[in-house]
């Protein structure tokens, strides 16, 4: 099964279907065709991001809406006619100009599924800690437990929303709470 994460919407129904047709037969599956914003989101927010090939206009909003409704959980390609091209804002926004030629939007899609894919890749990426580190985040548990009267679970799950909360590494938070215990 394909690992691409494409949704097209696209409000024109013939444009919608043209380019479904181009990235099939480019061998680029295509989860989901969408007339509206709306469904773009849902469609995104089930798969967990994603690549978004829309029109600056949908049926009930414009690419800008579905850019900062989603964040940074889908990569977007605006398709449209040149002069639509250059009122197009955002760093994050790919433009791809009509009429649409298949090698030119294949390689843009192809592009940004890659980003996609590394994404989620780095997203599923586990940290991995050195004995050492285990060894001083056991240390504050134990503290925490001893100390403060945390079961192990608190005492992990304080650790975590510390970590969390400050945008610190587990094990700098684990060093901090030693530290002061002594």
């Amino acid at each position: 099964m394909s690992s691409e994460r494409i949704v097209i919407a696209i409000r024109g129904d013939s444009l919608r279907q043209n380019v479904v047709d181009i990235l099939s037969k480019s061998g680029l599956q295509v989860r989901a065709s969408v007339r509206s914003g709306a469904e773009a989101i849902r469609a995104v927010r089930i798969m967990g991001g994603g690549v978004v090939i829309c029109s600056p206009q949908l049926s009930d909003c414009r690419y800008d809406t579905l850019v900062s409704r989603m964040g940074e959980s889908a990569y977007f390609l605006v398709i449209a006619h040149p002069a639509s091209l250059n009122a197009i804002d955002g760093a994050d926004v790919f433009r791809v100009s009509l009429p649409v030629m298949g090698p030119e939007l294949v390689g843009s899609v192809r592009i940004l599924t890659q980003l996609d894919q590394q994404r989620r890749d780095k997203e599923r990426r586990v940290p991995v800690r050195s004995d050492k580190e285990k060894e001083i985040i056991s240390q504050a548990k134990a503290y925490l437990i001893d100390d403060r009267g945390m079961s192990e679970d608190e005492a992990h799950r304080f650790l975590q929303k510390r970590s969390m909360d400050t945008a610190t590494p587990i094990t700098e938070i684990a060093r901090m709470i030693l530290y002061h215990s002594e």
